[in-house]
């Protein structure tokens, strides 16, 4: 638990910010009075202040078992606050057990150690055995079962290879003896299957690349590139954004035909 917790620190503070007092604070969302081991509880934890936080470290809390008693089963999301940049916050998704780490919830920034204040909550046993209710196990489970598919793939792939060998032998030919040819295959796929967002911006970024296949430079290229620049750091696109960056794509599209 305590590698797990300084895992989890490394990235609330990873972004070189120096604070006098940082504060970890977890709040339960609609408790129960009485917290019975195979409940499932929200709660969402806040660590402030802090800048520019990395909010995919929050993911590494999964696994973590907090107040002897939760065990954090999933990261529902993580998100700087809107009342406040300074605060991040993660919500996470409890289930209830007892356990006998007794190790403190301390989070480690620099040798300073910090306490995660935690609400004080009623503990009590099941009345029975929950169903379903079965950490360890279940993460055997997943654990055999990802190995059962991968070795499953494995064979898939071999097999694929010594029936195909001959169609693959062909294909790395073509592709050495036309590297050309094939990387404008690639964008002209690119090009013909862009329909969100992340597919126009993978385009605008590696303009570098595949600008040097087109012939001619038309205005219709310089404007797609203007739109992109307008847009692209925006957190979130309305449907007006979108339909402005789509109209002006679909202009070059074709640009590999």
């Amino acid at each position: 638990m305590k590698f797990l917790f300084l895992a989890v620190l490394s990235f609330f503070f990873m972004s070189n910010v120096f604070c006098e007092e940082i504060h970890a604070e977890l709040t339960f969302l609609s408790p129960p009075a009485i917290f019975k081991e195979g409940d499932v509880i929200e709660g969402v934890l806040k660590i402030w202040p802090l800048e520019n936080a990395d909010l995919g470290e929050f993911k590494k809390l999964d696994g973590v078992t907090l107040a002897e008693a939760l065990y954090v089963s999933e990261v529902e999301s993580s998100e700087v606050s809107a009342n406040n940049a300074d605060v991040a916050e993660a919500k996470l998704l409890f289930i209830v057990k007892r356990t006998e780490d007794k190790t403190p919830q301390l989070l480690n920034y620099k040798g300073h150690f910090l306490n995660i204040q935690i609400p004080a909550f009623n503990l009590a046993p099941a009345e029975k055995d929950p169903e379903g209710y079965f950490v360890l196990e279940q993460r055997m489970l997943n654990s055999n079962l990802i190995k059962i598919l991968s070795f499953l793939l494995l064979i898939a792939l071999l097999i694929v290879l010594l029936i195909k060998r001959k169609s693959i032998k062909e294909f790395l030919g073509k592709m050495k003896a036309d590297p050309e040819k094939l990387q404008k295959n690639k964008f002209n796929q690119m090009f013909n299957n862009a329909r969100k967002r992340e597919d126009y911006e993978a385009i605008y970024a590696q303009r570098s690349l595949w600008i040097s296949f087109v012939k001619i430079m038309a205005p219709a290229y310089f404007e797609f590139f203007k739109i992109m620049e307008l847009h692209q750091y925006k957190k979130e696109l309305n449907q007006e954004d979108l339909r402005e960056i789509e109209n002006s794509f679909d202009i070059i599209r074709g640009s590999f035909k």
